[in-house]
C-alpha cells in the first residue's frame, strides 16, 4: 500500500460536484460511481436525488484526468478512499450516506470503513462480492478487448456487456450517435487494465462483512456483469443489511432505473434517518 502521509498530500486536488449542507432538513448523499457512461448517462438520477437529499458527487472520471495517480504504479480502492475521506474534511463534521454504483462500491466501502463516525449507512448498487472464476474471465476479456479492438467494437463490447439487449434496442439511435462521437478517439488500454486489475484484485465482501452500519443492496436479474449472486451472497454474509433485486435493467441501473433506485434509497434513508 502507498504510504498514507503521501497519499493524502493529494487530497485538495480532487474533483467534487454539490454540496452538503447542515441547514435545511434533507439528508446528505456523497455519489460515487463508475468511470463509464453511456449514451442516457446519469443526468435524470441525479435530479431525482437531488430532490430529496443534498447530493455531493465525488467526480472519479475529472479527478482521474488531473494527472495526479500517474506516478503510482496501481492505486487501491483503500487509498483511494483514505483521499475522498480527507477531503471530506472540509465539510466539516457533517452525517452523510453514501450511495455507490459498481466500481464505486469498492471506494464506498472503504470510505465506510474509514469513516464509521460519519457514515450513516452505505448504499450499494450492483454491487461485486469476490474474484470467482467468471467474474475474473468478464474482466480480463474486457482487458483484452481494450488491447485488441479498435474504438467501435470496443465501446459496442463493452455496452453489450453493460446494458440488456432490450435497453440497447430501445435507444439504439442514442447509442449509435454516441458511438459515433467517440470513434476517432484512441483506446487507453493501459489505463483500463489498471482500472480493471484493482476491482479484481478487490474481494469487497470482506469488508462489508466487517461493517455493522445499515447496508441497501440493489442489482438487477439481468445484470451480466456484477450477476445476481454477488449480491444474494453479500446479503448472506453482511450484517445489517438488505438486497432489492430488480427484474431488469442490466448492469447501468443508475442510467436505467433511475426512478425505481431513487425510490428504495429514499425508503431507505426515511428508516434510518439523517
Amino acid at each position: 500500500m502507498i504510504s498514507k502521509k503521501k497519499i493524502l498530500n493529494y487530497s485538495e486536488i480532487l474533483t467534487f460536484h454539490g454540496d452538503f449542507d447542515k441547514k435545511n432538513d434533507k439528508a446528505n448523499i456523497l455519489l460515487l460511481l463508475p468511470k463509464t457512461r453511456g449514451p442516457c448517462g446519469i443526468t435524470k438520477f441525479k435530479k431525482l436525488i437531488e430532490t430529496k437529499f443534498n447530493l455531493l458527487e465525488y467526480d472519479d472520471v475529472l479527478s482521474d484526468k488531473s494527472n495526479i495517480f500517474n506516478e503510482f504504479e496501481t492505486i487501491t480502492f483503500e487509498d483511494k478512499a483514505l483521499l475522498v475521506n480527507n477531503a471530506l474534511t472540509k465539510w466539516g463534521n457533517v452525517n452523510f450516506h453514501i450511495v455507490c454504483h459498481s466500481t464505486g462500491c469498492g471506494l464506498g466501502t472503504f470510505l465506510a470503513k474509514n469513516n464509521k463516525k460519519n457514515c450513516k449507512s452505505l448504499i450499494l448498487i450492483s454491487p461485486w462480492n469476490k474474484k470467482d472464476d467468471d467474474f475474473r474471465f468478464l474482466q480480463k476479456k474486457r482487458i483484452k478487448n481494450a488491447k485488441t479492438l479498435d474504438s467501435v467494437s470496443f465501446l459496442k463490447s463493452e455496452y453489450k456487456l453493460l446494458y440488456s439487449t432490450n435497453y440497447i434496442e430501445k435507444f439504439k439511435k442514442e447509442f449509435d450517435n454516441y458511438i459515433s462521437m467517440q470513434k476517432n478517439k484512441t483506446i487507453d488500454y493501459s489505463f483500463i487494465e489498471k482500472r480493471l486489475k484493482v476491482i479484481i484484485n478487490c474481494n469487497i465482501g470482506k469488508e462489508l462483512c466487517k461493517l455493522e452500519l445499515p447496508k441497501l443492496l440493489i442489482n438487477a436479474l439481468d445484470d451480466k456483469l456484477m450477476k445476481i449472486h454477488h449480491g444474494q451472497e453479500l446479503n448472506k454474509t453482511c450484517k445489517n443489511s438488505r438486497l432489492i433485486t430488480l427484474k431488469s435493467g442490466g448492469h447501468m441501473l443508475t442510467e436505467t432505473r433511475a426512478k425505481d433506485l431513487t425510490m428504495h434509497i429514499n425508503h431507505f434513508i426515511n428508516s434510518i434517518g439523517k
